[in-house]
This record gives structure tokens, sequence and C-alpha cells, in this order.
């Protein structure tokens, strides 16, 4: 009897770790809107112009005044977004605790599209990169390419050398130095976070991920989708602590839809977190993955 109770204990605490496991893991739609950004707890989008942040811990929604919001992009308590309400196209700085509002007007174009990284943000107007430290307002042109990301005192921005096929590059902030990373290929859509940086590679498939090290200065492949297996990515990537997510397209009519994949650096694995091919860009902190489907703002964890 004793051990017919214990098996019976064992299969229930066995449930409850089963169930956890999956509730853990379960995609959450956490409010309406697409182009979301996340660092840490806090998610950020864009519903009809107007900023959400929410707070995952809390599940609180704070809506921010904007009636033209798009792209934003979040660090701390800063965030930053392109922005037409005024009539014409600038960045609105903003900071979550103090709700203090500030713009950049100076060499933005309607293709800009911000990122942050502490008080430094990064974008580019005309074919040029910028860079404002938000706490000096000083302001610079560091390169001549597009779609820049940042992170720490690093920059990488895709660039067009004389043959006209765009190479990736990182910008030192301290040495002001640039270095060719992708070295060959069709190559744009560049994110960087520590030491690795990743980009899309449209040389020979639509849009593989390529992966740099810049402390080995080592490159690998993270995905070697075909047009039979479904391609991966696109320029729908983003990198966060070890892990990096993309979108694999089974539609090339569709190349902005896809499945959510997570691929682990450590094990060099990927996993699908989405289904229904119907996802777009998909961003990452931590083990936390959201991304847009269909006008929801989904979250799992991975």
């Amino acid at each position: 009897m004793k051990n017919k109770i214990l098996s019976i204990s064992l299969i229930f605490i066995s449930f409850v770790v089963l169930a956890t496991v999956a509730s853990a893991t379960q995609m959450t739609k956490i409010g309406s809107g697409s182009e979301p950004a996340i660092y840490d707890s806090k998610v950020v989008w864009t519903d009809g112009g107007v900023i959400h942040v929410y707070d995952l811990t809390t599940k609180k929604d704070t809506k921010i005044s904007s009636s033209a919001a798009s792209h934003p992009s979040i660090s701390g308590n800063k965030l930053v977004w392109h922005d037409k309400s005024a009539g014409m196209s600038r960045l609105t700085v903003y900071d979550i605790k103090t709700r203090a509002k500030s713009y950049i007007i100076q060499n933005i174009a309607a293709n800009s599209i911000p990122a942050i990284y502490g008080n430094r943000i990064v974008w580019s107007a005309n074919d040029n990169v910028y860079m404002r430290d938000i706490s000096t307002h000083l302001q610079t042109k560091i390169a001549v390419g597009d779609n820049p990301d940042i992170y720490g005192n690093k920059v990488s921005y895709d660039s067009y050398p004389a043959d006209n096929t765009p190479q990736i590059y990182v910008y030192d902030i301290t040495t002001k130095k640039a270095k060719d990373v992708s070295q060959y290929g069709d190559n744009i859509a560049s994110h960087i976070y520590g030491n690795k940086v990743i980009w899309s590679d449209f040389n020979i498939k639509l849009g593989n991920i390529r992966m740099y090290d810049i402390v080995t200065k080592k490159q690998i492949e993270v995905t070697t989708g075909d047009d039979i297996t479904g391609y991966d990515t696109g320029g729908a990537i983003d990198i966060n602590g070890n892990n990096v997510v993309y979108l694999k397209h089974n539609n090339l009519a569709k190349m902005d839809f896809g499945d959510v994949y997570v691929y682990n650096i450590a094990t060099g694995k990927s996993k699908q977190l989405s289904f229904g091919n119907t996802a777009q860009t998909p961003v990452v902190s931590g083990n936390v993955v959201v991304w847009s489907n269909s006008g929801s703002i989904c979250m799992i964890y991975c």
C-alpha cells in the first residue's frame, strides 16, 4: 500500500513538474501592435503610432502619448523612436522614470531607425551613420553606411565598398576605427551583443545568418536554410546573451513573415518557438523572446 501511495505521489509530482515546464514555455499575448523591442523585463512596441511600455514583472502596460511613432528601441529607462507627429522626421528620446522628452532633428531621414545602448543612440540617414550622446548632446557622423546597432563601445553597420557589395563593419568608439568582419558575400541587417556580431548573408541564399566573434576573430554559419527546407531569417534577427532569434520563411512570396526560431550559441542548435508562418520581427533578452503576430505582441520563454 505504501509503495502504491509512493508511486501515485511520484506520478503527481512528475505531472506538476511537466505542467510547470509546459506553462513556462507557453506563448502569451501581452498586447496589440507591432515592432517590439525588449530590454530586461521591459517590452516596448507601437500600436497606431502610440508607444507601449509593458513590464513583464508587474504585467502593467503604460502608453506614451504619440501619434506617429515607429521603430522603438530601449536601454535601461531610456527609449528612442522615429517620430513623424510634428510633420517631419525626428527621433524622440524618452525617460521612463522622469517622463521627460527630447528630440533629435539633425541628420534624420524618413528611414532612420534608431538603436540605443546606455546614453548613446545610433541611426543612419542618407547612407551615413550618426551617433549622439544624449547626456552631452554631442552628435557625430561616425561612418558611411546603414542599419547600425550598438553595444558597449562598439557599433555594427553595413556599408558598400568599391564593388558595391554590402559588408558588415564594426566601429570602435574608443579608437574610432572600423573593421570589416564579414569580408565577403552580400551582407546586411547586423546586430551586436558583447563580442558577437550577427548579420544576414544574401550572397548565395536568402538571408542565412552568419556570426563573427570579435575576440577569436572566427566566423560561423548559424543557419543553412535552402529552398527545400525553408529559408532561414532574411533581415529579422536579434541576439542577446547566448541566444540568437530569427524567422524561418516557408513562403517566398511573404518574406516578412515566418516562424520564430531560437539558436543557442553554446549548443549550436536551433529550436522552433512559433507555428503558422505568420510571425514578424522577433527580439530577445535573456531567455525571453517577443515578436508580433497578426497584430498581437507575443512572448515566450525559450
